[in-house]
């Protein structure tokens, strides 16, 4: 097929041609997308060879996933939400993890009251889950949202349920303050 003309060409077309596995097409999008898809991810990983790692990955999957893309999205959010995946997947292939055996700290009796895993293994996994996320792996209430298929405000209110039930576990009441 001739090379893509962007002024010529609908964005069906354009899907179309990338469906079929049409070079050019391919090759259009990687000009087209490619600079803002990595400044996208420059902004939320760490190096630029991290960056480049993640968009080569995102590219990769908008080549395996094209042909179930229904098109009812513009191609750039599918490829932004591909990108915003991979960089989720990114992060947690690459967390650190930590030993939760550090000692919570009874504020009334001022000694080293219950070990920390003790309190999590007391509350429901999906709270332990979303505490685990925001605190131990530093993650943002948008990035667990991603994470756990739910929407940001459905992700704050479990993460809000989710400390309340460890300030209970905790022995402290739910008008405490959190410092």
């Amino acid at each position: 097929m001739a090379p893509l003309d962007p002024k010529s060409r609908s964005e069906q077309d354009l899907l179309l041609r990338l469906k079929n596995g049409d070079e050019h097409a391919w090759s259009f999008v990687t000009q087209e997308y490619g600079t803002r898809l990595y400044n996208f991810l420059l902004k939320k990983l760490p190096t630029a060879e991290d960056v480049e790692d993640v968009l080569m990955e995102t590219m990769a999957a908008a080549v395996r996933s094209i042909g179930t893309f229904d098109g009812k999205a513009s191609l750039s959010t599918f490829l932004f939400s591909l990108a915003n995946h991979k960089r989720v997947d990114f992060y947690r292939r690459h967390q650190k993890t930590v030993e939760l055996t550090e000692m919570v700290v009874d504020r009334n009796s001022g000694t080293a009251s219950v070990e920390f895993q003790e309190l999590l293994n007391e509350l429901r996994p999906e709270y332990r889950e979303i505490l685990l996320l925001r605190y131990q792996t530093g993650l943002g209430v948008d990035e667990i949202a991603t994470l756990i298929g739910k929407n940001y405000k459905s992700t704050e209110s479990l993460l809000s349920r989710a400390r309340q039930e460890l300030r209970k576990a905790m022995g402290k009441s739910d008008d405490d303050d959190d410092e």
